[in-house]
Formats: C-alpha cells, structure tokens, sequence
C-alpha cells in the first residue's frame, strides 16, 4: 500500500510541476498596442508645387501635417524672416499644430535664414544643432537639428532632421556623420529628412550598415508632389530605435500639393 500510495503522490507532483511549466510557456507576450507617428516634410518654404506666383501659404502645410496626428515632425526648407516668407514658419506651424519646436539655421538667405526645424507634441528636453561637412565645391551648408523628448509609456528618444546636400561627395561624409551620431547616442536615435539620394545608392548602403530603413523595396515615392517618381526622403532608426519600434505603415501622403515634395508618414508601435 505504502508503495501505491508513494507511486500516486510521485504522479500527481509530476502533473503539478508538467502544469507549472504549460502556464509559463502559454503566457502571451506583451501586446504592442501604442502608436508613434512621424512625418518628414520638405515644405519649400511654404509654396505649392503648382504656384505661379511663388506665394507662401504655410496654412496649406499645416493643414496636410495635422492631418496626419503626428507626434513628431522633421521639416526642411524652412524659411526664417526671409523677405520670401516674411514670418519664422517653424515658430508660426508650431503655433498653429500646437507642438514645441526647434529651428536650426543652414544658411543666411534673402535678408532672414534659411533651414530645417523639428516639431513635438511632447516638451523638448534639449536641442543641439550640429554643422554638417561641406568641403566638396559646390555645396551648401547643411545642418542638422536633434532634439531630445520622452514619449509616454515609452522613453527618452532622440529626434534628428536632416537635409542632406546635392553633391555626393559632401551627402556621402553626410551620411558618415549620421553613423557617427547614431554609434555616441546616449539614448534610441531617429532620423527624418530629405536625402537627396534614391534607395539604391551607395551612400544609403553606408547608412544601412547604421540605421533601419522603414521600407526594404518599393520605398514610398515623395518628389514631385504632382508627379512621384522618385524617393528621397526617409525616417531612419539606429540599432537601440529599431529593438523598440516596430513599422506598422510607412508612406507617402499621396495627392498634397502643398509643397514640391510629399510628406512621408511613419506609424511605429512599441
């Protein structure tokens, strides 16, 4: 009896210890339930791509960023107290969106300046503008704005803007600064911006051996805004970025005619 008895309770501790492990192994990850959204906007300083006159309309713009419910945004060819414009256009969207803002200077242009900007639902904890190499001639002095925000639920990021130049040989050293911003980021890195450069170049092969593009083929076709035949504008994450956000939608904003490019739109979950 004794040896029946020691047989069941040596069964039952089996199917008690068999349950404990079915338990830990059926227990259901964690649901990605929360949305990040990014735009990246080349805005031509606020004109339409079909303007005769070349008038600023920043509502326009507004209008087809709100739209998208951003959290994020890059902008590029933002004028600033420029004769053309004759406002501070980040200062005025981020008005109008409700969001903090951060403007970085490229070039002095047409009595003002002339750049890039970033824009964020959430409080900007710190901003750094950074030049860009510009030794090839022929270039521009280019820039780029990085700002630092805590997304909810979620943690601090870093959120840069770029617009990179048309000669290869400076958008290539470029293209080598971001790695090296992304390699001494203190915390994950995201980058949105104009390009200038098509997926299949070398030099987004160099920005692949850093970041994730949020497309592997068919990549969204952002410029002309009429008629897009081309991609040259992305959002980026580094290798920290990329662990914690997953893609969920990356496209152009089809049918904006607000500026010369399309927006890009990036939805994350994390």
């Amino acid at each position: 009896m004794s040896t029946i008895k020691n047989l069941s309770l040596l069964l039952i501790g089996i199917l008690l210890l068999s349950c404990g492990k079915s338990n830990a192994v059926d227990k259901p990850a964690p649901v990605k339930n929360k949305l990040l959204r990014i735009v990246s906007y080349n805005i031509h300083h606020g004109t339409p791509i079909n303007s005769a006159s070349g008038a600023v309309d920043l509502n326009n713009i507004a209008k087809v960023i709100k739209a998208q419910n951003p959290d994020l945004v890059a902008l590029q060819e933002v004028d600033k107290n420029t004769k053309r414009a004759g406002l501070d256009e980040a200062k005025v969207l981020a008005e109008q969106l409700g969001m903090s803002y951060f403007f970085s200077k490229s070039i002095n242009y047409d009595g003002g300046e002339y750049g890039i900007a970033v824009l964020s639902k959430y409080p900007v904890l710190a901003s750094e503008r950074i030049e860009l190499s510009n030794e090839a001639a022929g270039g521009e002095q280019r820039t780029v704005a990085i700002v630092t925000v805590e997304i909810p639920d979620f943690e601090k990021i870093r959120f840069a803007c770029a617009h990179l130049d048309l000669v290869l040989e400076n958008r290539t050293a470029q293209i080598g600064q971001l790695n090296d911003l992304s390699k001494a980021s203190q915390y994950p890195l995201l980058v949105a911006g104009d390009f200038n450069t098509t997926p299949d170049s070398p030099e987004i092969a160099l920005l692949k051996k850093e970041f994730s593009l949020g497309c592997t083929t068919n990549c969204a076709l952002t410029f002309p805004a009429d008629k897009p035949a081309k991609t040259i504008d992305y959002i980026v994450l580094n290798p920290a970025a990329a662990k914690k956000l997953t893609v969920k939608s990356y496209n152009a904003v089809a049918g904006q005619l607000a500026s010369d490019h399309l927006p890009l739109l990036g939805v994350y979950t994390y």
